[in-house]
């Protein structure tokens, strides 16, 4: 989440001359600052169309928004986002199958979609007014950077009102958001990947692929999980894995191997030996009112590294058959790596 260090005073404008701005021009030089301006900004057409959900509804605009598990489409996306924002309105909660659609999606994911003109004409007085009625505080943070957009788009991909979270309750959301669209362009890549692969070396891809999804989920039990902020952090642990094993994965595809010394390859396991046993005589000294208010265990620190073992050998089953002249420096490597990851835990 982009940290935004002051709010620029921008111009109120008033509500009849805003609504003339909203539908004669798609980039106006100046928004209100005040989401009052935006209140009275009249819908789309559509929006009359969606049926008044009885039950949270399951449709998860977000995942058509932006692809995620299913192909992009914006027609679908709005369709189900209207319904979930009359959800959100009434106050039906969240739908068990998709927690993440409870606040990302509905007002959220239309704000994106107008802003972004996704499928749509692009239209931004109208994307804060859904901006606001998700959040005021994120729709207010957005105001200096869409300014400085001054109409533009943003370079490096579409604008994301989730980049804007004003409360812990919005980040936590919005930072599995962030999670699963991370986790859909590095499945696109090793989806790619398996192309070049021979059966015996999908197989064993897959199985690395598996592994590594099972160490990133126990990890979970080694991010300490007390505050308000314990999703925000335990996500981003877990993207901090993620990230490592993709880049990776792209190094080693591009024979770019760990610059590790013989002596670093020979005492990898060691280190890592060393490490484990001291940090779990930490934890197992840790009080009951710290492991009561969410720290880490020696028990889940346990869970981690069985799970951390599988996987290392299913990256060294996977590294003999696709890199066979690298095999002990990337088992040393994946060694290395979780012995750093050791250090951090508390």
């Amino acid at each position: 989440m982009r940290q935004l260090i002051g709010l620029t005073t921008t111009i109120l404008l008033g509500i009849g001359a805003l609504q003339a701005t909203a539908f004669g021009q798609n980039t106006p030089p100046e928004l209100a600052a005040d989401c009052s301006a935006y209140a009275s900004l009249p819908l789309p057409a559509e929006a009359g169309k969606a049926p008044v959900p009885k039950t949270p509804p399951a449709c998860a605009s977000y995942r058509s928004y932006r692809g995620i598990g299913r192909s992009v489409n914006y027609s679908e996306a709005r369709a189900c986002a209207w319904q979930e924002r009359l959800a959100q309105q009434a106050d039906l909660g969240q739908n068990p199958e998709e927690p993440t659609a409870w606040v990302v999606g509905g007002s959220l994911i239309l704000a994106d979609i107008y802003f972004n003109g996704a499928g749509v004409k692009r239209n931004i007085p109208l994307a804060m007014r859904f901006a606001c009625e998700s959040e005021e505080g994120m729709a207010t943070l957005a105001l200096p950077d869409i300014a400085n957009l001054k109409g533009s788009l943003h370079a490096q991909g579409p604008f994301e009102f989730c980049d804007y979270a004003a409360t812990t309750f919005t980040m936590n959301f919005c930072s599995g958001y962030e999670s699963q669209i991370e986790d859909g362009r590095r499945s696109r890549y090793y989806s790619s990947l398996k192309s070049s692969m021979s059966p015996e070396q999908r197989a064993a891809f897959e199985k690395l692929l598996a592994a590594q999804d099972a160490y990133v989920e126990a990890h979970a039990f080694e991010v300490d999980q007390g505050g308000t902020i314990r999703v925000i952090r335990t996500v981003g642990s877990q993207g901090i894995l993620k990230d490592i094993f993709h880049a990776e994965v792209v190094h080693f595809e591009r024979k770019q191997w760990p610059a590790l010394s013989d002596k670093q390859i020979t005492r990898a396991d060691a280190s890592l030996h060393r490490e484990y046993v001291k940090k779990l005589e930490q934890l197992r000294a840790q009080t009951r009112e710290a492991i009561d208010q969410g720290a880490v265990t020696a028990d889940h620190l346990s869970r981690g590294e069985e799970a951390w073992q599988t996987c290392r050998d299913a990256w060294i089953a996977f590294a003999r058959l696709r890199y066979p002249a690298a095999v002990e420096v990337i088992r040393a490597e994946i060694t290395l790596d979780r012995y750093r990851l050791l250090k951090t835990i508390q």
